[in-house]
């Protein structure tokens, strides 16, 4: 984070907050639960945004709160952080897990759950600390490691440990995680090449490039 970016005013976090109403809507009505979860059937029909909302979908009041009290935290850091494309990164995560799901396990014929967008919303924020100084980079770095470490894991064992309270139908979808991840890696990898070239532009001028006031 530059000197400017720290003396500019605390954002209100709008797209993490917008997520999490969304999400708590759409948990207190279960008609809503039935239009809007990744149903594989119904997106073979062409209810296609089944593919983004399933990830606004929970199954029981513990996958709710697992989710989304980790996605508001993560989320809310970014956001006053004033670390741009948030939004974007939130959408990007959830078309990308729901594609990746109905290109690549046709065996899965219905998904919900925010983790795999939570899982993006650490990565991109706990990437961005690692330009960080002090404490704070040192707990960004160990996050990545635990986050790594706890999505290997997960899909070693192809299961979950945060989930054995849930019924025996509950079945975790670590790759749910690795999409997540890889959302948020390419789109830091983008952001800092678009820094270094708007940074290398500011300094250097582009060859023919007026001014305008």
């Amino acid at each position: 984070m530059d000197a400017a970016t720290r003396l500019n005013p605390v954002r209100f976090p709008l797209w993490t907050l917008l997520v999490c109403a969304i999400a708590g809507a759409v948990y207190s009505s279960p008609p809503l639960q039935a239009l809007l979860i990744y149903d594989r059937a119904a997106i073979g029909d062409g209810e296609l945004w089944r593919v983004v909302t399933g990830n606004l979908v929970h199954h029981s009041a513990s996958h709710f709160v697992y989710d989304v009290v980790p996605f508001l935290i993560a989320g809310t850091l970014m956001e006053i952080q004033q670390l741009r494309y948030s939004a974007a990164l939130y959408l990007a995560s959830a078309v990308l897990i729901g594609a990746a799901l109905y290109l690549g396990k046709p065996e899965i014929i219905v998904f919900g759950g925010l983790s795999g967008v939570v899982t993006a919303a650490v990565m991109f924020l706990c990437l961005h600390g690692l330009d960080e100084t002090g404490a704070w980079r040192w707990l960004c770095l160990a996050v990545l490691v635990c986050l790594v470490t706890k999505t290997g894991a997960e899909m070693a064992l192809g299961s979950s440990f945060l989930f054995t309270t849930e019924p025996q139908n509950f079945v975790p979808v670590p790759e749910s995680h690795v999409v997540g991840a890889a959302a948020a890696l390419l789109l830091f990898l983008r952001t800092k090449r678009t820094a270094r070239h708007h940074l290398v532009t500011r300094r250097h001028g582009t060859p023919g490039a007026s001014t305008r006031s």
